[in-house]
């Protein structure tokens, strides 16, 4: 990769992490923070705990990670 490709990947990842941060934040605001943004249910506090910024369950986020990539 360029170090411009690079840069821009980069800048890439970093603004996917400050958009979640925003959504979460966002979640916390109106009280739906720690609900699954697909089915409803709780998430996980280990998977909390691990990304504080999570809006879907384990198994939806498979579920949309499987989906996003057909």
């Amino acid at each position: 990769m360029s170090d411009q490709a690079t840069a821009t990947a980069i800048e890439e990842v970093l603004q996917r992490d400050r958009d979640a941060a925003a959504r979460a934040a966002e979640r916390r605001a109106t009280g739906d923070y720690g609900k699954c943004e697909q089915c409803g249910r709780d998430i996980g506090a280990e998977r909390l705990e691990a990304l504080p910024t999570a809006t879907r369950c384990i198994t939806c986020q498979a579920a949309w990670e499987q989906a996003s990539q057909s």
